[in-house]
C-alpha cells in the first residue's frame, strides 16, 4: 500500500542557524526538541486543530518521553525538512513520530518520537493525568506506521514551499 504523506503528515522548512551550531559547525543536539515542537503546532495547525486553540479549550499536553536517533550531521545553513505523523491515539496519549530529512546533503538526519499525556492542571496544585478530550474522529484516519514513514524515500513528498516557515 503507498501513503499519500503530504495528506496525513506536517511539514515544515528550517534553515540552520549559527546560535543552533556547536564548536565544530554542526547541530547541537539540544535544539531537537524545538523543531520538533514547530513539526506539532504544524501538524494540529494544518489539521484545523491549532495547539493554541487546544489550550484556550483547556486540552493541555505535556511530554512524557522524547527519543532521538541522529543518522547523520548537520550543519550551518543547510536547509531541513521537518516532518511529522501522528502515529498513536490512545485514551490519554498521542505519540508523534519525526523525521528530519536535510535538503542540502540528500540525507535522512534525524528520527525521533515524542510520546504526549493529556493532563488536567488545577491551580495551585501539580497537573494530573487527563484523558484526551478533543475531537479524536478527526485524527484516527492520519495514523501512520511508524516503519513506513522512515522507510519513504525523501522524494515521496513534494515538501510545499512555505516562505513563513523558513527561518
Amino acid at each position: 500500500m503507498t501513503t499519500n504523506w503530504d495528506a496525513v503528515t506536517a511539514h515544515v522548512e528550517h534553515r540552520v542557524t549559527f546560535s543552533e551550531t556547536d564548536g565544530l559547525g554542526y547541530v547541537h543536539h539540544g535544539n531537537v526538541a524545538p523543531w520538533f515542537e514547530r513539526g506539532r503546532e504544524a501538524f494540529f495547525r494544518r489539521f484545523n486543530e491549532p495547539a493554541i486553540e487546544l489550550v484556550k479549550k483547556g486540552h493541555w499536553l505535556a511530554m512524557r518521553q522524547l527519543n532521538v536517533r541522529f543518522d547523520s550531521f548537520i550543519g550551518y545553513e543547510d536547509q531541513l525538512s521537518i516532518r511529522v505523523a501522528l502515529t498513536r491515539l490512545g485514551r490519554v496519549f498521542l505519540d508523534f513520530h519525526y523525521r528530519v530529512d536535510n535538503l542540502t546533503t540528500g540525507r535522512l538526519a534525524i528520527r525521533g518520537h515524542t510520546n504526549l499525556v493529556a493532563v488536567d492542571p488545577k491551580p495551585g496544585e501539580p497537573p494530573t493525568l487527563g484523558r484526551i478530550r478533543f475531537p479524536r474522529a478527526p485524527f484516527e484516519s492520519l495514523l501512520v506506521d511508524p516503519d513506513a514513514f522512515y522507510g519513504a524515500p525523501q522524494g515521496a513528498w513534494k515538501p510545499p514551499r512555505w516562505e513563513s516557515e523558513v527561518a
